[in-house]
C-alpha cells in the first residue's frame, strides 16, 4: 500500500460528524438498520485463542505533517473508535533528509507526545532510506531503495528508539512491504532483508530491553515469475529459514478486501492466507518452530473509491476496483468477527483513518482506505469499526 507523503488537509467537518446513519453501539438506530452486522458469540471459534486480540488504527506517513489542532483531531479519533493502538511510519527520510548529521525529530515528537496523553501504544514503522544513504544500484531515487550500508540504518534505529521508548513507544515494525517491488524496488531479496532485520533489530532490542520487533508488513501478493513479487509465504519461509526467527517477536501481514467479506472462504482468501491455506503464515511459522511469534494485521482495509466499478454486496470473479460505503461498512465489521476466529491474530489495525484525496480527483483505489471521507465527514465504516471493536469486547 502506498504511503501518503504529504500533508492531510485541514479537518473540514468535526470529528463525530456522520454521513448517512449514525448507529449506536450495537449496530440499532431506531428503525434504521445499519448497513453491517456485528461479531455474534455464535460466529466465533472457541478454544483457539490465546492471546487477547487487540485493534488500532493505521496512519502511514499522516500525522508527523498534520497541525496541533488536526493531529489532536485525528487521535480523538482513534480513542472515539476504540482503539488502543496506533501504527505511524517514524521515516528514516524524514528526520535526516539531507545529511547524517541532521535530525529533525519534532514532528514524530509531536505523535508520541499526543499518543501518550490519549493511552495510545504506537507501533513505529522503521525505514524509508534518505537520498544521500540509498542503495546506489537501486532503480529507483524513492525511499523506498534499502540502505546503502544496513550499519547507517541501525545506528538510526538506535537513536530513534532511544528517543520514543522513553516516550513510551516500545514496538517496531522493520521495513514495510518487503516481499512486492513498490517497496522493495528490484523485487523482493529475503537474504538483503533479513541481514538488514537482523543489524536492526540488534540495534533496537539494545537500545529498549521492553522492545516488541515485528518482521516488515508482508503484503497479500501472489509470487510472480520476474521477481517482482513473492507472496507472504513464501517470503516468511525463506526469511525463517536465513534466521530471521530469532530478531523478531511477531510477523505481521497485509490484508485487503474488494469484492468478498474477510470471513468468506474461497481455499486462498486473505485470511485464509494466515491460517488455512495450504501454505498459510501459520503453517510457515509451524514447519519453523516459531509458533510463539504473534501475528499482526498492521493494515485491513477495503476503498471506497477508484478507477472502475464498485462492489455494493459480495461478487467473486467480477472485475470490481472498490466497495460502495455500505459493503465497506460491512467489510470492517465482518473483518473484526473473521480475525478473532484467526487465534494466531493478536492485533488488527484498520488501514486507514482518512482519504487524501476527494473523490471527484478520481484518483487510484489507494488514495480511499479511509474511515473518513478527505472532507472529515465519517463513512458508515466508521461506526462499523467502533461498534465491532465495542462489541467484541463485550462478549470477552
Amino acid at each position: 500500500m502506498l504511503r501518503a507523503l504529504a500533508a492531510v488537509p485541514a479537518v473540514v467537518a468535526m470529528a463525530g460528524c456522520a454521513t448517512g446513519t449514525d448507529p449506536a453501539p450495537g449496530g440499532a438506530t431506531g428503525t434504521v438498520a445499519a448497513p453491517y452486522e456485528l461479531p455474534s458469540a455464535a460466529g466465533r471459534t472457541e478454544g483457539k485463542r490465546t492471546k487477547p486480540l487487540d485493534f488500532g488504527l493505521a496512519y502511514s506517513d499522516t500525522l508527523p505533517w498534520m497541525s496541533d489542532a488536526d493531529l489532536a483531531r485525528a487521535l480523538d479519533d482513534a480513542v472515539e473508535l476504540g482503539t488502543t493502538w496506533i501504527r505511524a511510519d517514524l521515516a528514516w527520510t524524514n528526520i535526516q533528509p539531507d545529511s547524517p548529521t541532521q535530525y529533525l525529530w519534532e514532528r514524530f515528537d509531536r505523535v508520541a507526545a499526543a499518543a501518550r496523553e490519549r493511552d495510545l501504544s504506537v507501533l513505529a514503522t522503521l525505514g524509508y532510506t534518505p537520498q544521500w544513504s540509498r542503495d546506489h544500484a537501486c532503480m529507483t531515487r524513492h525511499s523506498t531503495c534499502p540502505p546503502a550500508d544496513n550499519a547507517r540504518f541501525a545506528q538510526f534505529a538506535t537513536e530513534a528508539v532511544t528517543r520514543y521508548a522513553a516516550m513510551g513507544v516500545h514496538a517496531w515494525q522493520i521495513w514495510n512491504e518487503p516481499n512486492i517491488s513498490g517497496f522493495w524496488p528490484g523485487g523482493p531479496d529475503p537474504e538483503r532483508y533479513t541481514d538488514m532485520l537482523a543489524q536492526v533489530s540488534g540495534a533496537v532490542r539494545a537500545a529498549d530491553s521492553e522492545a516488541f520487533v515485528l518482521l516488515g508488513g508482508l503484503a497479500n501478493a501472489d509470487t510472480e515469475g520476474g521477481g517482482k513479487r513473492q507472496s507472504a509465504a513464501d517470503f516468511l519461509d525463506r526469511s525463517l529459514k536465513l534466521g530471521a526467527g530469532e530478531h523478531i517477536d511477531g510477523i505481521s501481514f497485509h490484508p485487503f478486501w474488494r469484492t468478498l467479506l474477510p470471513s468468506t472462504k474461497t481455499g486462498d482468501s486473505p485470511y485464509e492466507r494466515v491460517d488455512g491455506a495450504r501454505k498459510s503464515l501459520t503453517a510457515v511459522l509451524k514447519a519453523y518452530e516459531q509458533t510463539g511469534l504473534e501475528i499482526w494485521l498492521t493494515e485491513a482495509g477495503s476503498p471506497t473509491h477508484g478507477r472502475g466499478v464498485a462492489a455494493d454486496s459480495e461478487q467473486p470473479g467480477q472485475d470490481l476496483t472498490h466497495a460502495t460505503d455500505d459493503f465497506q461498512a460491512r467489510i470492517t465489521a465482518d473483518a473484526v468477527r473473521a480475525a478473532d476466529a484467526l487465534g494466531a491474530v493478536t492485533k488488527v489495525f484498520w488501514y486507514s483513518h482518512r482519504d487524501t484525496k476527494p473523490p471527484e480527483a478520481n484518483a487510484a483505489g489507494s488514495h480511499y482506505f479511509g474511515l473518513i471521507e478527505y472532507t472529515g465527514e465519517h463513512k458508515p465504516s466508521f461506526d462499523a469499526y467502533r461498534d465491532a471493536i465495542a462489541d467484541h469486547r463485550a462478549q470477552n
